[in-house]
């Protein structure tokens, strides 16, 4: 048998991890579980976008290689597609069916298999994570079988946010909704009292609405963008546009979220309609923002607690604010995945972009603001592990890890991550 293999020095997205394991790039499912069943330690690794060693192991499978043609299904309503694909693959693989997913992340470029896997989302009160669109997977178990498994499943929602623990997805089935289109508004300083007063208000006034901020450094100050999209169906009851939204004007050329960052690589606002592939996320297809030299840290409260949580970080603000990039407050629809960050909770996501370097003393002053609201981290960025016990945060802890153990018996896909993170 035949295996491609890497040299083991390939580094992650943003370039602050180097996997330690030897990446294999098998040009068969077949060969891939091959790769499984010999191991005693592997994970699949996709788009390399998360910021710490969740998808590191002694051998890593990369399945992009692999031929695997989308399958539409119009009946169903529903598009199979490959583990590795990115998001703008699915897009681009619905285009020509009238088609369209109902929510994107802000990068389009990332997995489709690690996002649903570390519940990673979009924007919008009324969206669930992306991990809510899944209607089926495939993947390779402990043992070198494919398990199919779908909604009907015993225990799936606790098989799709499963941080890789699992096995090596090979297949991700996505409901799918009709095409629509996306007009996109940005509008600068809004001030960041009127943000606290009115976040709920501001987080539901369109399809999906974004607001950005380096918090001023203080107590007082201005939001430096909202980004609001609709869509011009009307279907959403979006807010009309208008040329200010509380106060704050509408913006007249591109902005990049990133204050002083060429906007070349956004997608189009200033109300120019759009398919909503080329809208709702932040970034074009086929760019990447930046060059990955930053790091990205997200914790998610309790929707209830967002106003209060906004003004528990602005306070500290100047204990951060030097590390910061830019900070990024969004809403996300609660859902029923065990280890999802928005199980059984409707939340307000507080994402920091960091400069790259040593961030351990300013993601724990975040942490510490936000704990008397429970926050839960994203799980594929940065976060201190020992200011968070997922067994007192996740009502089904206990469920997920023993589906864990029983399905993969050995540890298999449990790395030094688990270990660290979830349990020993």
């Amino acid at each position: 048998m035949t295996r491609d293999l890497s040299t083991p020095s390939e580094i992650n997205w943003a370039g602050n991890h180097r996997y330690a394991g030897m990446i294999h790039r098998p040009r068969t499912v077949d060969e891939a579980a091959s790769i499984v069943r010999e191991s005693h330690s592997v994970r699949g690794i996709g788009s390399r976008h998360s910021f710490t060693d969740i998808a590191d192991a002694v051998d890593l499978i990369d399945l992009s290689s692999i031929g695997r043609p989308p399958e539409f299904n119009a009946d169903a309503r529903s598009i199979a597609v490959s583990g590795t694909a990115s998001y703008a693959d699915v897009a681009r693989s619905l285009r020509p069916h009238g088609a369209a997913l109902r929510n994107l992340a802000s990068l389009p470029h990332i997995s489709v298999a690690g996002a649903i896997s570390t519940g990673t989302h979009g924007s919008g009160a009324a969206h669930g994570n992306l991990a809510t669109s899944v209607v089926g997977l495939e993947f390779i178990a402990s043992s070198g079988e494919i398990i199919s498994i779908d909604r009907q499943t015993p225990d799936f929602e606790g098989m799709v946010v499963a941080l890789g623990a699992l096995g090596v997805i090979t297949t991700v089935t996505l409901d799918v909704d009709f095409d629509y289109e996306i007009a996109q508004h940005v509008y600068n300083d809004l001030p960041l009292d009127l943000v606290v007063d009115q976040l709920g208000m501001i987080l539901n006034a369109a399809y999906s609405v974004s607001i950005f901020t380096t918090f001023a450094g203080s107590v007082r100050g201005q939001v430096g963008q909202v980004w609001i999209k609709r869509r011009t169906d009307g279907s959403d009851q979006s807010m009309s546009p208008r040329s200010t939204f509380l106060d704050a004007p509408a913006a007249t050329i591109q902005h990049h979220p990133v204050p002083g960052l060429d906007a070349s690589s956004c997608t189009r606002q200033l109300g120019e309609p759009g398919l909503w592939s080329e809208r709702l996320p932040h970034f074009r297809m086929g760019f990447t923002p930046s060059s990955g030299n930053e790091i990205q840290s997200e914790f998610f409260v309790d929707a209830e607690d967002g106003d209060a949580a906004f003004d528990a970080l602005r306070r500290v603000s100047a204990d951060f604010s030097d590390r910061l990039m830019v900070a990024e407050v969004r809403a996300i629809a609660a859902d029923e995945m065990w280890m999802s960050p928005h199980y059984q909770r409707a939340s307000v996501g507080f994402h920091f972009t960091w400069l790259a370097g040593n961030n351990d003393g300013v993601v724990r002053t975040v942490q510490q603001a936000l704990e008397p609201f429970a926050p839960r981290p994203h799980w594929g960025k940065f976060f201190d592990a020992t200011l968070f016990d997922p067994s007192t945060a996740y009502e089904m802890f206990d469920d997920f890890v023993e589906m864990t153990v029983r399905l993969d018996p050995h540890g298999v896909f449990r790395n030094s991550w688990w270990r660290r993170v979830i349990s020993s």
